[in-house]
Parts: structure tokens; sequence; C-alpha cells
């Protein structure tokens, strides 16, 4: 890179990165699939099935009109940007349970076997246990009146889940060359990068919700994962950093509008920017933590709200 480029550099590209996503065949792990490929990386769509739940409720919404919300991400990626290298897919789908440690395991070991390294760990995958929304409305459930498989089963997902991509991912990015900085000659081992993590966290990892205990614990956990494995790993040159989105059309939010009539119209009013996000949005911000554009940003977050917690 000549000099005078510096400056911008390729803020914009994963040209030839390696990316395992947990949870990419929906939600806003399928548009950072997408967003990935699009920036040129290679992509092991890890999750429990290759296909995209329906979203009927989403889907109807005029913006969305032209979305797909039907093909699989590895189909869709695919057909849209193909790989560019000779008998090497862009894009690979793998059986994933995130509470499992041998799958999560197996996730990164099948970004080594088809695409020869790892070079990015999204943390994607998770659920929110009270997506009814009922804090909005009379009925909402307390803790109190939780069953503790809740707060079990959203921690195993959404923290344990992210622990486990943290732990193998690293393992990896030590056992493997790094990446010299960009636009840096000579090599310095002293700035180099192994690898990038990026945790999808949320606004709930900072400002509380009544009627959502267990999601918030969960995420407000992923923070502090972040934040430590960051101290942990900055010295080896490993990024590790974590999405905040706000409330997103995604699967979850499907299920909540489902349940709950006019639950969408009340969470727009919520945001300053007067709407929910879309996953695509969030997706650039994932981009942006995997790349050039972050190459001294570690141990932090991205927040992607429409101004929520700015309130």
């Amino acid at each position: 890179m000549a000099a005078e480029d510096r400056v911008i550099g390729n803020i914009a590209t994963l040209q030839d990165k390696v990316a395992v996503v947990t949870g990419g065949s929906s939600g806003l792990g399928r548009a950072i699939c997408l967003a990935y490929a699009a920036a040129g990386a290679y992509i092991v769509n890890a999750d429990l099935r290759p296909d995209i739940p329906d979203q009927k409720t989403i889907g109807a919404r005029p913006i969305n009109a032209n979305m797909d919300l039907v093909t699989p991400t590895v189909e869709l990626v695919t057909k849209r940007w193909p790989s560019q290298k000779s008998g090497v897919p862009r894009i690979v789908y793998i059986k994933c349970d995130v509470t499992k440690e041998e799958d999560v395991r197996g996730a990164v070991a099948e970004a080594v076997k088809v695409f020869g390294r790892l070079d990015i760990m999204v943390n994607n995958a998770g659920i929110a246990a009270e997506a009814s929304a009922k804090e909005l409305g009379k009925d909402m459930i307390r803790t109190h009146e939780t069953d503790v498989s809740v707060l079990d089963k959203t921690l195993a997902i959404n923290t344990r889940g992210a622990w486990l991509g943290t732990k193998y991912s690293v393992t990896q990015f030590l056992a493997q060359e790094p990446h010299p900085v960009w636009g840096r000659s000579p090599f310095n081992e002293a700035e180099i990068h192994r690898g990038w993590i990026v945790n999808t966290a949320s606004i709930m990892g900072n400002v509380g919700m009544a009627g959502a205990t267990s999601y918030c614990v969960s995420k407000g956990g992923i923070m502090q994962l972040t934040r430590a494995t960051a101290l942990e790993y900055a010295k080896d040159g490993i990024h590790i950093n974590a999405l905040q989105p706000g409330f997103a059309d995604t699967a979850i939010l499907d299920t909540m509008m489902q349940k709950t009539p006019g639950v969408d119209a009340a969470l727009s009013m919520l945001h300053p920017w007067g709407r929910t996000g879309r996953p695509e949005e969030i997706a650039r911000a994932a981009v942006y933590l995997a790349g050039e554009g972050a190459s001294w940003v570690t141990g932090t977050s991205v927040v992607i709200d429409g101004g929520y917690i700015a309130q």
C-alpha cells in the first residue's frame, strides 16, 4: 500500500479472510455472512440448521419487500458472491450447537479443513427466552415468577457459547501464522494481527429491561467476557470486541411481534431514530470490527441502536 493511502486503508474489505459465524442461518448472523462475503471473506456458517426460519411478520413489512428471507444462507451467498478460488467454496455449513464444546471445536476445525486457517470468529448465536415482550403489557413475568431453566438455557447459548467460541478460536489463532500490520514493511513482530473475535452482545448489556433478566444477565456477561479476554490476548495481536445492537428485525423480534400485538410500534417509539434496526446495518459494524479500520481497537464495543441508550 502506498504511503499516501495508509490514512484511509482498505477499511471496507475482508479480502480472503476466513470467518466462522455462529447462528449464521438467520437474522443478524445471516446478515453478517452476507456482509462478510461481499467484503471478500470465506465463511463457515455454524448453526443448528441450514435453512432460515419463517419470519412472516417482518417479511410482510414494505421495507423488506425486496429482501430474500427464504433462500438458505449458504445458497444465497454462493449465488451472489461466488468463490474466486478454484476448488474452494465461498461458504460452507456445519451443524453446530454452541452449548456443546465438541460442536464449537468442530466449527473451528471445519474452517481450517476447508480454508486452511481461521481469521475471524463471530460469536453470534443467541436466544431471548423472554421474547414475548410482556414487559410492554400487564402480564410481565418478573424474576421471582421465572423458572430457573429459562436462565440456564439463555446463559448456555448466549454466554457459554461465546466463551467456547473464544476458547477454540484463540487456540487456532495462536497456532497459525499471524498477519503483518497493513501497509507496513518490514514485518514487525511487535505489530501483528493473529485474529479477530466479534461477540454479539446487546444494548441490554448496558441497560436493564424489566421482564428479561436472563437475557440481560447473559449479554452483560458477554460484555465482560469481551473486556477480560481482550486484556488477556492483546499482546498476542488478537482483537476482541463486541456488537451492541438495539432492537432489530430478526427472528427474535418477529416472535415478539407475533405474540404481542402492537409491539412493533411500541418498540419503534423507544428509539430516537423512530424505528427498529435492520440486520444489515448491524452487520456493517461487524465488518469494521474484523478489518483494517479497527486495527487499534480491542476490548470495547460498537453500539448500533438508533440512539436508544443515549436517552
